[in-house]
């Protein structure tokens, strides 16, 4: 979606009592969905499906709104109620916004219009009528959506942004595992018993001194390892290879090879490129400040969403699909 990151996550349950606001044939002007006293047109609602279908289609095809997820309920049924959280999520933070006198300046406006006018360019004819694009229409998207990642800062200005070094260091290893439970490079399921688990062991144990005299770790790892990866960043916080990998990876110095790891899935070894890289360690930083972020604006948003009552059209419900 168009909407800043922050929002994902952020859904509400709306409510389930779908009282009739519109009867019959659902047309452009239709209202399909209220927050409070905010109405939504169908028009709109259909312009955030268009930007949605955008997004994914590019990289997924449109067959991926029927992909089964369980039971009945497909990703484009996933897909519906995202995209009522998200009109309600904009509706409730602009009408915050404007209880609190935040507002766009000129070029914030400028910038929303410039967006406008990119996506209804690309837009073929046959989607312009379908899903209702115009540029007032999409203008005003973008703009809440500006005023909506506006309101996240301004909500979250006295979160914590202070991070430790040692929070935030991220350590480069290569690694290679010879994996006793779960499902290995080759699509192989693994679920060893206790005597070859022994045998599994003695076969770590060769390759890490072997690992020891090789030219190049990362392409030894990538001959013997049951792992689909090699190589990733890891902090103390880490579950990727496996929860147990972590502090034996950031136990390391550049250079060292560990000894052999034992873990639930398998054994592990693990060469340290670098045993602090500060490129990681920043983004792990910022990543750590906008997970503060996210959950201080869930909570106040959460406090916003209780002052509103969010209802859909039963008639809208029934025919909208993506």
């Amino acid at each position: 979606m168009i909407c800043t990151v922050f929002l994902a996550g952020c859904s509400n349950n709306v409510s389930n009592s779908r009282i009739k606001l519109e009867r019959g044939e659902i047309e452009e002007n239709s209202i399909v969905l209220t927050v409070g006293d905010i109405e939504v047109k169908y028009s709109e609602v259909q312009n955030y499906c268009y930007l949605m279908k955008a997004q994914y289609e590019s990289s997924f095809s449109s067959q991926l709104w029927k992909y089964n997820l369980g039971g009945d309920t497909t990703i484009g049924d996933e897909a519906k109620e995202e995209i009522v959280n998200m009109l309600t999520q904009m509706k409730i933070i602009g009408m915050t916004a404007k209880n609190e006198k935040v507002t766009l300046d000129n070029d914030e406006k400028d910038e929303a219009l410039q967006k406008a006018e990119k996506v209804l360019a690309a837009a073929s004819e046959e989607d312009r009528r379908k899903y209702f694009l115009t540029l007032q229409s999409l203008s005003s998207l973008y703009e809440e959506n500006a005023i909506a990642n506006k309101m996240f800062y301004i909500a979250t200005d006295d979160a914590d942004t202070e991070v430790s070094d040692e929070e935030a260091r991220q350590a480069r290893i290569q690694y290679l595992q010879v994996m006793t439970n779960g499902v290995n490079r080759n699509g192989v399921t693994i679920a060893m018993n206790e005597a070859e688990k022994s045998e599994a062991l003695k076969k770590a144990q060769k390759l890490q001194a072997q690992a020891k005299n090789a030219e190049n770790f990362l392409e030894f790892a990538k001959e013997n390892t049951d792992s689909a990866t090699t190589e990733l960043y890891m902090g103390r916080d880490s579950t990727e290879p496996d929860a147990g990998v972590a502090a034996a990876a950031l136990g390391l110095q550049k250079g060292e090879i560990s000894e052999v790891i034992q873990t639930d899935s398998g054994f592990y070894i693990i060469y340290c490129v670098n045993d602090n890289d500060e490129d990681a360690a920043y983004a792990r930083k910022e990543e750590i400040i906008e997970a503060r972020q996210t959950a201080m604006f869930k909570k106040k948003y959460a406090e916003w969403l209780g002052d509103y009552e969010v209802h859909i059209s039963q008639s809208f419900w029934k025919i909208f699909h993506i």
